[in-house]
């Protein structure tokens, strides 16, 4: 059978892709469904080892077994996913408030994420081996802070050495992401590779050679895992991990392979553990960057080096070369992730590959140095002091750096496939700041809100995700207005500043009665004689009993309506007909 990792690995992203579409937030998997498929797959193992006995000279089994074994690890992927879906749904449905999307237009699948992340484990050992962590993080903090390093310097090494983003502010996330070194962030193998060669440098190459390389590789191995450990189990520093672990076991068995079967066999393994990795978009990311660097960077330097053999070991001699390694390997690694970022992020860096020629240098010397610090403190507070003034500096010189580039023309490939919005009306779910979006086009386009003044900051993320990518212009903001009509459209806003103005004694048809922050009238009183909506709108930032209390009066007037907080955002579109909700 040729190539079996690579079946294996397809066999169990099929039955865990087909699962997906079943289970993803659809039922609970009943018991006898659960038994019946794990005994189908003991049916095929035993069916696959029959036919590996088996000799059957006219070539049957030479494509039979194949099969089977295929069918088996997708039956094995299939139930690995019910069974996580399984204890999903129980978790969410204990739950007092399950996760919800709140459905504005291109916000973030918050769902999805938690059924990626699921449920933290609450067993008394890994809630102890977890509280071990992040008392250990507590530590190294207290301790750097003691050493005197600044707020911003300390959230960029949290998230370098110990996988912890928390102290991260949006302008430096935002910053890092348009100079193309968001992975600097992540840990990965890149950092992975720089701290075990420090070990390695450590070691020394004849200590790998001796009697003690058995015991050298069980021990880079232990370290490997205690480190992703305190970092928390990152899904890139786990890929890392694992992929590492199998080199290093490779090499003490003296086992040679294709690199491209560790990463295979090491995306098997994760599939096996978790099977919605293969929906995890750091997983994604992570794994095709390897696969890049394997399949192309590799087999190019090959035929580079048959071709300008003695080009090449001049420039090795004189330690030339490494500028061109760095842009050829971040290349290959962006080469197959570029089409994944540019779909999760709708945008793509393009200073990312030629700035690594500085950004992976100084980052090796950034974490060098950070951990000589720690090491140095044990022994001499004053020089880790004097080092730590360094290490700020450095932190500060690679973020103004990325500052400067993201200001650089074209530093950043904004939705090349995006479509701009249609005319549409909008009524965001933001309990905070409610705001009725009215879209004639994407050059035109009005908010009506109760709290004007608070455009800018309370609609700060609906701005990033929706409108920088469907508007060419930014909203206009109705000032001392309740109501907006446009293409026939008409919407009336009720809060606690007063009404749209209607006629004494004559209703007024309208699209939309929106009723929202302030409001503390009665529904069936000066409402119901002046307003004739054809549908009633409860916002989200009303309480729940004024929401209550407002449904059970609109239907007794025969109202129809529309809770933004238990139906997420209200979306109508405009057309030549009129509106239609989406």
């Amino acid at each position: 059978m040729p190539y079996p990792v690579v079946l294996i690995a397809l066999s169990l992203m099929a039955g865990i892709a087909t699962a997906d579409v079943l289970f993803y937030q659809r039922f609970i998997v009943p018991a006898w469904l659960e038994w019946a498929a794990w005994g189908f797959c003991i049916l095929l193992l035993l069916l696959s080892l029959l036919l590996w006995r088996r000799r059957d000279r006219s070539g049957f089994r030479s494509w039979l077994f194949p099969g089977v074994v295929m069918l088996f690890f997708a039956s094995v992927g299939f139930m690995r996913y019910a069974v996580y879906a399984s204890e999903v749904h129980e978790a969410w449905n204990a739950m007092e408030r399950p996760p919800v999307n709140r459905g504005n237009p291109d916000e973030f699948d918050y769902v999805r994420w938690r059924w990626i992340q699921g449920e933290e484990d609450t067993t008394f050992w890994m809630a102890s081996a977890k509280r071990e962590a992040l008392a250990f993080r507590e530590r190294v903090e207290t301790h750097m802070v003691r050493l005197g390093m600044e707020d911003e310097t300390w959230a960029i090494m949290a998230a370098m050495t110990l996988g912890d983003r928390s102290h991260l502010d949006r302008e430096t996330r935002d910053v890092y992401a348009a100079a193309g070194a968001s992975h600097l962030l992540a840990l990965s193998g890149l950092h992975l590779g720089i701290m075990v060669g420090l070990l390695l440098a450590w070691l020394n190459g004849w200590l790998l050679m001796s009697r003690w390389r058995k015991p050298l590789g069980v021990s880079i191995i232990v370290f490997i895992w205690l480190y992703a450990f305190v970092a928390g189990f990152p899904t890139s520093l786990v890929r890392a991990a694992l992929m590492t672990s199998f080199f290093v076991l490779a090499s003490l068995l003296r086992h040679g392979s294709a690199p491209i079967h560790y990463l295979v066999l090491t995306i098997v393994v994760m599939l096996l553990c978790r099977p919605v990795f293969l929906f995890d978009a750091g997983a994604q990311l992570s794994c095709l960057a390897v696969a890049g660097i394997l399949v192309v960077y590799r087999p190019l330097y090959m035929k580079a080096f048959e071709r300008w053999r003695f080009q090449i070991f001049w420039l090795e001699r004189y330690h030339l070369l490494w500028p061109a390694k760095i842009v050829a390997v971040s290349l290959c690694a962006q080469l197959l992730t570029w089409p994944l970022v540019a779909y999760y992020f709708h945008q793509l860096p393009t200073y990312g590959v030629v700035m690594s020629i500085v950004l992976i240098p100084l980052t090796t010397l950034i974490l060098y140095l950070f951990f000589g610090i720690l090491l140095l403190s044990c022994v001499w507070m004053g020089g880790a002091v004097f080092l730590t003034e360094g290490l700020s500096w450095l932190v500060g010189a690679q973020l103004w750096l990325m500052s400067q580039v993201a200001q650089w023309p074209g530093a950043l490939i904004h939705d090349f496939w995006s479509r701009k919005a249609e005319p549409q009306v909008v009524v965001y779910h933001n309990r905070r700041c409610p705001a009725l979006h009215l879209i004639a086009s994407p050059e035109q386009s009005w908010l009506l809100m109760p709290e004007p003044e608070q455009a800018d900051s309370g609609l700060a993320f609906i701005a990033k995700s929706f409108w920088q990518r469907r508007l060419t212009r930014r909203p206009e903001v109705l000032e001392g207005r309740s109501a907006v009509a446009v293409k026939g459209f008409k919407a009336v806003m009720i809060d606690g500043s007063g009404e749209a103005a209607g006629s004494s004694g004559e209703r007024v048809g309208v699209n939309v009665l929106w009723i929202t922050k302030g409001f503390e009238g009665a529904l069936l009183g000066e409402l119901a004689t002046r307003y004739a909506p054809s549908l009633l709108v409860l916002d989200a930032c009303l309480k729940p009993w004024q929401r209550k209390g407002l449904r059970e009066d609109a239907e007794r007037v025969g109202w129809s309506t529309y809770d933004v907080a238990e139906e997420g955002a209200l979306r109508f579109k405009l057309g030549a007909e009129g509106p239609s909700q989406l």
